[in-house]
């Protein structure tokens, strides 16, 4: 048996990423970016408000107070989208609005709540800086500065900051096709009736979602029986797609057929068996550079394994520059002991306390417990070796997204 780093290095020796496609940029949440942006021009292109209220010089504003109010005459009104027409002379001032080009002679804003009216005027109630509630040009972004990175994944604000460069497309990873395929004469589709001995099929549908959530086109092909012609049948559909994930049968027992007829169909094996807890039978291999990933029947196995060697694999297929589920730390919150031997990654529920991470390890780990999976948001990493864990301690966890 191998380790899951040396697992995911087979996977990721074959893998790279796949083309390149434009798409409005309005339609980019989610996507993978495949070139850096860099914009054309400052952001803000012009000194602009940032408050409503009167573009002034700052010197006229010195010793106002609320009690000793400034006078100054008001020149014209700048409503945003708008240039100022005139000059600001000593003891003048335009009202503006926020966003709007800070006309020409200004240097500074006072804020509509320190000011009052006065036909033909204003009066300034407190004193204020040079530059003060002033967006200068390029604040935000320098003319030619790279904004964005390639490989970045693509959330609303990268949306918008993309939009605000006056760009309409964006170049973007093509998503993989995901084949995902549930094995089992056990399981069935929910809707039947059950019959004795039969469970509903969960693995599915949760490999369907862990696949699209993580950017791929994930389509589910359905139930194949424990008997070789239904699976031939099968996989010779869905050795079509980038990747095909396939469910249960690749333990060892009389009935788990799946890696013996990929072998027999061509595809050339990577790995076969993880030294972890749970997913020890995992499968993967490779035909005409399709990959495909024998997972664990049990729902947990099969949802905590397609994290650890399925994850990374989309990630480098969609061009991602960050690979995998996000590691990082936090504090146990109680104790726990746990047998020796594989390598384990418990399920655990994190919780912020004073500004630090902890995690409260869900109390049935046994991978069939799938409702550890819906109230689980990090796994935490455990050593073979390591049978005790103790609270306050700083472990290893991975974050599930």
């Amino acid at each position: 048996m191998i380790t899951p780093e040396e697992a995911v290095k087979k996977i990721l020796s074959k893998a790279e990423p796949l083309g390149v496609q434009e798409t409005p940029v309005i339609k980019s949440l989610g996507r993978v970016l495949r070139e850096d942006i860099k914009s054309p021009l400052s952001i803000p292109p012009f000194d602009k408000a940032a408050m409503d209220g009167y573009a002034v010089k700052a010197a006229d504003t010195a010793g106002a107070s609320a009690k000793s109010p400034v006078e100054l005459k008001v020149l014209e009104d700048i409503p945003a989208g708008h240039v100022g027409e005139q000059r600001l002379r000593n003891g003048t001032a335009a009202r503006i609005m926020t966003g709007a080009p800070i006309p020409r002679g200004a240097d500074a804003v006072v804020m509509v709540e320190y000011t009052g009216r006065k036909e033909g005027g204003v009066l300034i109630k407190k004193k204020v800086a040079g530059g003060e509630n002033i967006a200068l040009v390029g604040e935000d972004v320098k003319k030619g500065q790279k904004v964005i990175q390639s490989g970045t994944l693509i959330r609303a604000a990268e949306m918008g900051m993309i939009a605000s460069t006056g760009r309409t497309m964006v170049k973007v990873g093509v998503k993989p096709k995901v084949a995902i395929l549930s094995t089992g004469s056990e399981i069935v589709v929910p809707g039947k009736k059950l019959l004795p001995g039969q469970i509903y099929n969960s693995n599915g549908y949760s490999l369907t979602g862990l696949a699209m959530a993580r950017g791929a086109r994930a389509k589910f092909f359905g139930i194949a029986s424990d008997r070789r012609r239904t699976l031939e049948k099968k996989l010779m559909v869905t050795l079509n797609y980038d990747v095909v994930i396939l469910s249960g049968g690749v333990s060892v027992g009389d009935y788990d057929l799946v890696q013996n007829i990929l072998l027999e169909l061509g595809v050339q094996k990577l790995f076969y068996k993880v030294f972890i807890k749970p997913g020890m039978p995992t499968f993967a291999g490779i035909d005409d550079e399709r990959f495909v990933i024998g997972l664990p029947g049990n729902p947990v196995s099969c949802m905590v394994t397609f994290g650890l060697f399925v994850t990374p694999l989309l990630d480098v297929m969609l061009g991602k520059r960050e690979i995998g589920l996000r590691r990082g730390k936090a504090f146990l919150m109680e104790d726990a002991t746990t047998r020796a031997g594989r390598r384990k990654f418990l399920r655990g529920k994190l919780k912020e306390i004073d500004g630090r991470l902890h995690i409260k390890l869900f109390p049935a780990q046994q991978s069939g417990v799938l409702r550890s999976m819906v109230e689980a948001d990090a796994l935490v990493d455990v050593p073979g070796e390591v049978t005790e864990l103790r609270a306050g301690e700083e472990i290893n966890i991975l974050h599930l997204e």
